[in-house]
């Protein structure tokens, strides 16, 4: 993707926005320390919104000014390209995160990790997301992919999903509006959500806890966590599993560069040392390829990848 901004145009943009108290802003910052896979070029333009009134100006502005725009949550589900983006990146992490329980019903930022929420939920007995324990990313990533695990999404708990459109205008979405499917919520795709409205169902903690704390251990026992990667790099097609699918190509353990297919669990893709987002997007290709061609499937990829890649 090229930018129709200029190099010119986005400092002019990065020390206007700098002029905010409540918006951190960075030029040419390295995102790769900033994603799960620890790859990816620079942003044109870092931005860290304190406030949702901060996230607002913000948008207003680069919407203004017609900059590419990318929102970065806790980077992991993205590939960044070894070029980075030649935009503005919104981040939405740390600097817009936590949470107020009222009774069975919790308002959460959506910069909050998931796994921290689901722990918070868990210790006061509020059941329901705990099958989802260890998936890692932010609040925000999850409401946009509906993430799940265990037979269990996000959309299950959801209420309300809060935020603005692009060009900055509030937007409002209760539960009944959004259509949840498997690793979808179309009606999320061009909001940038900033907290949501969860209801969880109340159970005894420990039951919740020893719950939890099976899945961490499946969890641990088939995936491999102790790697830099993005999760699992495709969805799963329907009526098969993509690992296996993998797996059954031959792939497992194939290598590119420092990209490597997950000698524990094929449907992942590793940064076993070094790797760059093309050796990465070459072996995507790669396992794409030869899985339609031994078994006719073509695999859609859940990890996004954001910047040029040759495709």
């Amino acid at each position: 993707m090229s930018s129709t901004v200029s190099e010119s145009e986005l400092r002019r943009l990065a020390r206007c926005l700098a002029a905010d108290a409540e918006l951190q802003i960075e030029e040419q910052k390295p995102l790769a320390p900033c994603t799960s896979y620890r790859i990816g070029g620079p942003t044109a333009v870092w931005a860290a919104p304190r406030t949702e009134a901060a996230v607002q100006r913000l948008l207003e502005a680069a919407h203004r000014t017609g900059a590419p725009l990318f929102i970065l949550g806790r980077g992991s589900n993205v590939l960044v390209s070894d070029s980075g983006w030649p935009g503005v990146t919104l981040h939405i992490g740390d600097n817009l995160s936590g949470w107020e329980f009222a009774g069975p019903a919790a308002s959460v930022r959506a910069g909050s990790l998931w796994m921290d929420l689901i722990q918070a939920a868990v210790a006061r007995g509020l059941g329901g997301m705990e099958p989802m324990a260890g998936i890692p990313g932010s609040i925000g990533g999850a409401l946009r992919m509906n993430a799940g695990a265990f037979g269990r999404e996000i959309e299950a708990v959801t209420v309300a999903v809060r935020g603005f459109r692009r060009d900055g205008s509030a937007a409002h979405i209760d539960r009944q509006m959004i259509d949840f499917g498997y690793r979808r919520a179309p009606q999320l795709d061009d909001t940038i959500i900033t907290s949501a409205l969860f209801r969880f169902q109340p159970e005894p903690a420990p039951v919740l806890l020893a719950r939890m704390q099976e899945i961490l251990r499946l969890r641990a026992e088939k995936q491999p966590l102790e790697v830099p990667s993005c999760g699992s790099v495709f969805k799963r097609p329907p009526g098969y599993f993509a690992g296996a699918l993998i797996e059954a190509a031959g792939l497992k353990g194939e290598r590119i560069g420092g990209a490597e297919v997950s000698r524990k669990h094929a449907g992942f893709i590793l940064n076993v040392g070094g790797a760059t987002a093309a050796d990465v997007h070459r072996l995507v290709r790669l396992i794409e390829r030869r899985v339609c061609e031994r078994f006719g499937v073509q695999l859609e990829r859940e990890v996004r990848l954001v910047g040029e890649f040759d495709e």
